[in-house]
């Protein structure tokens, strides 16, 4: 039977990147160590194969033929390797978060900086489902979507509760009466229904507050907002910002919240980094419990 030759790996490694490079030095710089210590796995990986890989001249190598073939063979090996690597680290690094447009830009793309700051390696993909590539199998970490009040959330965390209040721009104010009735107002759900619970809540009529624009994200309407086109309901972690840079404010009188839906989010991987956002989003979210 044909002895196979059980040669290192490493040294193998080595080779490649000191025939990639044709210095001792410049590969012993590259993989972290001493070139006393590539030297060594060269000559160990020439005594295993029995044959000699490099001419040695002074302070320059160059590749013998032996050394010439073995590299074109091993090459593609090494990089296919290297690749599965970075792409495992990449993978273990990386989070997708597929989340409406309103709540990425107004909540989670601000708040970011912080959990870069505790796992600086992290890489997020934040995604708002607005532009997919039907072709492309897009498949987030984690999803976050908007319930209504009473919707079934069976199957999902909570990630907050949606507990909305009057804001309003203070110089729409200006030389204007703080009662609700007398303010216009915006409309940012599908037929008005966190203003009907509102008025519910507080003993208005709906058709007493008739509204001044309709928009289809709460982004859009808290920019008219802040313009000083009307009121709008927002929970404050929409409005953190604005309330305090004081382009908005929570009507006087009115400070009490309704509930209006819920936030809720599924994790779709076992990954630990990913844990540790959901972790963290909740973390952050009870700020405005």
């Amino acid at each position: 039977m044909h002895r196979r030759h059980r040669t290192s790996l490493n040294a193998i490694r080595v080779f490649a990147v000191v025939a990639r490079t044709s210095s001792l030095k410049a590969a012993a710089m590259e993989l972290g160590v001493t070139s006393g210590a590539v030297s060594h796995q060269i000559k160990k990986l020439e005594v295993e194969l029995g044959m000699s890989f490099f001419h040695r001249q002074s302070n320059a190598i160059s590749l013998t033929p032996a050394g010439s073939r073995f590299h074109e063979e091993i090459a593609p090996a090494i990089e296919t390797i290297e690749r599965s690597v970075e792409a495992l680290y990449r993978d273990e690094n990386e989070i997708s978060v597929q989340v409406s447009t309103s709540l990425a830009l107004r909540w989670l793309i601000p708040s970011l900086d912080r959990f870069r700051a505790l796992w600086p390696n992290a890489r997020v993909q934040v995604d708002t489902g607005r532009a997919h590539n039907l072709l492309t199998a897009f498949q987030p970490h984690v999803v976050i979507r908007y319930f209504q009040r009473g919707e079934e959330v069976e199957g999902w965390s909570l990630l907050a509760r949606d507990m909305r209040r009057p804001v309003v721009s203070p110089r729409l104010l200006s030389g204007r009466s703080c009662s609700i009735e007398h303010l216009p107002i915006l409309q940012c759900t599908t037929a008005n229904r966190d203003w009907a619970l509102w008025c519910e809540k507080f003993g208005f009529s709906l058709a007493d507050i008739p509204t001044a624009y309709a928009f289809d994200t709460d982004d859009a309407a808290l920019h008219a907002c802040t313009a000083g086109l009307g009121v709008v309901l927002a929970p404050p972690f929409l409005t953190a910002r604005e309330i305090q840079s004081g382009s908005l404010a929570v009507v006087q009188g009115y400070e009490e919240a309704v509930e209006s839906g819920q936030y809720g989010y599924q994790r779709r991987s076992e990954q630990k980094l990913v844990r540790q956002f959901c972790r963290w989003m909740e973390d952050e979210m009870r700020e405005f419990a």
